[in-house]
């Protein structure tokens, strides 16, 4: 159960008896905390060449029944971590783990909906009772999402909340529900949070609503990266672009408390590499804890169109303060 300390705000643990509350007591939660980060190889803020070894960890990996998320948990698999398959869609989250486990490796699959905070519970409280008690190391992919093709202007209500429900809170809900957990290892404790290049770069793509959902999860991983530091917890955002996965069709299945499914929308396809030329480069981008993980080789060329465009303003904000004194 959460307590508060005097100053109102929420503690994420009890404090042990005989500690009480206030300074003192916050003093002595940091200091454990500070001595149970340092057994972690964690990479620091500012690079280094430690890095993480995941073997032996376990992966959780929420969208895991199809497309990137299938492809990241038989990677995890097949790095020797034991994984747990989250999905909406419990039969393909099944199918996933079975085929890991055919293969000889470690998983169990758990009907999970991102957009319900108490289904993350119950998927952390699950992934604790399997294999929480050896603290070996987590590793949190929370990677589901969903995407619907249409401008900005004409997306209803329905549409916005969908999104955000999944591709933002999806995000906020799963560090929630796992940061005890991972708070808990000995091992690594590692959370990777998926946007998106356009997180970073928004361009008029009928994606609007997916944009402005992936540019609000950078914002989130660029400050719980900073606060989770001092704990020896990591946090990496990725930002993808174009993969060959149904994301762009999620509205076909879509919940009725937000709309209800289209099962007669088709997105257009799109010529992309499929999500397993890309999965190596995101877990080696886990392994050193990057602030941002890059694994699309064009993604330069539009951050760097975008950036310079930024300056420039920045630069003719300059002038005008120059010109009015």
């Amino acid at each position: 159960m959460a307590q508060r300390n005097p100053g109102g705000r929420t503690l994420p643990h009890p404090l042990p008896r005989g500690e009480g509350t206030g300074r003192d007591a916050l003093a002595v939660r940091r200091e454990r905390v500070r001595v149970r980060g340092k057994g972690r190889r964690l990479r620091s803020m500012s690079g280094g060449a430690a890095m993480h070894d995941f073997e032996g960890c376990v992966a959780v990996v929420t969208g895991g029944g199809g497309g990137a998320g299938r492809a990241l948990a038989h990677a995890c698999a097949a790095d020797g971590m034991r994984v747990v398959v989250a999905d909406i869609d419990g039969d393909a989250g099944e199918a996933v783990a079975a085929a890991i486990r055919e293969g000889g490796g470690e998983a169990i699959a758990v009907q999970t909906d991102v957009a319900d905070r108490a289904s993350l519970d119950a998927l952390a409280e699950r992934t604790g009772a399997e294999f929480g008690a050896e603290r070996t190391g987590l590793v949190l992919f929370e990677n589901a999402g969903v995407m619907r093709n249409t401008p900005l202007v004409e997306a209803t209500s329905e549409d916005w909340e969908w999104i955000l429900a999944i591709n933002l809170w999806g995000a906020i809900h799963s560090v929630q529900a796992f940061l005890p957990l991972l708070r808990e290892q000995e091992g690594p404790a590692q959370i990777v949070l998926t946007s998106s290049m356009s997180g970073l770069v928004g361009r008029q793509n009928l994606n609007g609503i997916y944009t402005a959902a992936k540019h609000a999860v950078v914002g989130y991983s660029n400050v719980l990266r900073h606060e989770l530091a001092p704990e020896g917890i990591g946090v990496s955002c990725w930002c993808p672009s174009a993969m060959e996965t149904q994301i762009r069709n999620a509205v076909r299945a879509r919940q009725a408390r937000y709309g209800g499914h289209d099962a007669a929308y088709a997105a257009p396809r799109i010529d992309a590499p499929p999500p397993e030329a890309f999965i190596p480069r995101l877990l080696q981008g886990a392994r050193e804890n990057r602030r941002f993980i890059f694994t699309h080789p064009y993604a330069r060329e539009a951050l760097q169109e975008h950036y310079d465009g930024m300056f420039a303003d920045y630069d003719a904000g300059d002038r005008t303060a120059e010109e009015l004194g």
